[in-house]
């Protein structure tokens, strides 16, 4: 029994420090050799915590380690299943934002990191009710704290700016 309480215990473990530590873990161990989040740390932690768990309880009530050991074995695939989907979902959510490149162009924004000339520098940009800080550059360079706009989108995280001082005036109206 001690040993399902372990590994239980260190499937918790692993989502704690995954909660604390981000997306440092994943990048430690590089889990997405196989592509989607199948042996992302939130299905390995959600595999050990279940299978330790349910080895428990299935341990505890019938007292045959091959059984615990097969009722771990499909609660962790279960849970690991769960938190994969859950995963996808909230990155397809996360994609499906409001907030999106085409819409960045003529919005304000304001510099964060200088932007030198030709160079690149950083941006915070307001839309849709969402704040988002994306590399920028411009042709002239630009100093933190500068109100510019978005003139033209550059990746998919960067985008060119335009001082907003350097907006040609509109002429008056007769």
């Amino acid at each position: 029994m001690t040993l399902f309480v372990t590994i239980g215990v260190v499937g918790l473990l692993i989502v704690l420090l995954s909660i604390l530590l981000g997306d440092v873990i994943d990048g430690m161990f590089d889990l997405d050799m196989l592509g989607g989040d199948l042996f992302s740390v939130a299905g390995i932690a959600a595999f050990l915590g279940a299978f330790g768990f349910g080895g428990v309880i299935s341990l505890a009530l019938l007292d045959v380690t091959w059984i615990a050991v097969v009722v771990g074995i499909v609660a962790g695939f279960l849970a690991a299943w769960g938190a994969t989907s859950l995963t996808r979902w909230l990155k397809r959510s996360e994609s499906s934002s409001t907030f999106r490149s085409r819409s960045m162009i003529g919005i304000s924004a304001r510099v964060i990191t200088d932007i030198p000339a030709g160079g690149f520098g950083e941006v915070r940009l307001l839309g849709s009710g969402q704040s988002r800080k994306r590399t920028a550059r411009s042709s002239v360079p630009i100093k933190a704290g500068t109100e510019v706009w978005v003139s033209a989108i550059v990746s998919p995280t960067a985008v060119e700016v335009t001082p907003s001082r350097a907006l040609p005036e509109s002429p008056e109206g007769p």
